[in-house]
């Protein structure tokens, strides 16, 4: 099996920079894996690296549509697999866990819905509590953000009892790291970079997207709804950053949940380890 490796952890942690490093180091390139990076103009308020801190390392999947476009995990794990056969051992680096899981195990997104949606008024989040309440060990296994998974095991749940999601199996020779720090610290890292992205411009990047005639309230990543607010004058400055970083540390939270139940990693944390422990660790996964 081919080998790649995955570097992964909660929002803020440190991903970007260690994995310049790590990359540099391997001669390798890297395969986004932020769901939110995927889009245009979204660059200040999704942490997106620039062309001056990629140092050179080539990056694939990031900026390849627009806000408003249609883009399906089904077309990520299509176009990750084609990059993941062309590049000899790429670095995967991101924070969305079911885009890293569609991507390199046989998580099977080809197949039509079984049935239309017919819960069009709930949202993801809603929907997902509605399998809660059906079968809790399914939706234990499965994302909210997987609308059409979710919805399948409502129906089987409704008609047939319940069923145990199937658990995806590896395609490649996976060596997954996700990176961590101590609540607090990590924390602390998340509300300082959200102070940092609002002085770098996040809030003139959303005025921007609005000329550009995109709806701050349609896009689903964090923060750009509380600017909306804020710029229509319904919450004050104090009160959207606040609910921004809120916003940021329930994701962190919510990212480790995932990263411990449904991923096989081996826990890194950043404020104990050196780049050197991590490099031994790629290294000998490499050449085993």
């Amino acid at each position: 099996m081919k080998k790649i490796i995955v570097l992964t952890g909660p929002t803020g942690v440190g991903k970007t920079n260690i994995s310049i490093s790590l990359a540099k180091h391997f001669n390798s390139e890297i395969i986004n894996a932020d769901a939110s990076q995927i889009y245009r103009y979204l660059d200040i308020g999704t942490a997106k690296i620039t062309p001056e801190e990629m140092q050179g390392v080539k990056h694939h999947l990031l900026d390849i549509c627009d806000p408003h476009e249609p883009f399906s995990i089904k077309e990520y794990q299509d176009l990750g697999r084609k990059l993941i056969n062309e590049i000899d051992i790429p670095f995967i680096v991101g924070g969305s866990g079911l885009y890293i899981q569609a991507l390199i195990t046989d998580y099977d997104l080809s197949a039509k819905p079984r049935s239309n949606d017919e819960y069009p008024n709930l949202s993801n989040e809603q929907l997902h509590q509605l399998l809660e309440y059906l079968d809790p060990e399914a939706a234990s296994k499965i994302h909210p953000n997987n609308r059409r998974r979710v919805l399948r095991y409502i129906e089987i749940a409704k008609e047939k009892g319940k069923v145990k999601p199937k658990k995806p199996k590896l395609l490649y020779d996976a060596l997954t790291i996700c990176f961590v720090r101590n609540r607090k610290s990590l924390y602390n890292r998340i509300n300082f970079r959200c102070d940092e992205m609002i002085k770098n411009g996040w809030i003139d990047e959303c005025i921007k997207l609005r000329e550009l005639g995109y709806d701050l309230h349609r896009l689903k990543d964090i923060g750009y709804r509380h600017i909306g607010d804020y710029l229509d004058k319904k919450i004050d400055f104090d009160e959207m950053v606040e609910k921004i970083k809120k916003d940021q540390r329930r994701y962190a939270k919510r990212q480790m949940t995932w990263f411990r139940n449904k991923m096989d990693c081996i826990f890194i944390d950043l404020d104990t380890s050196t780049i050197d422990e991590v490099i031994n660790i790629i290294g000998n996964f490499i050449n085993k």
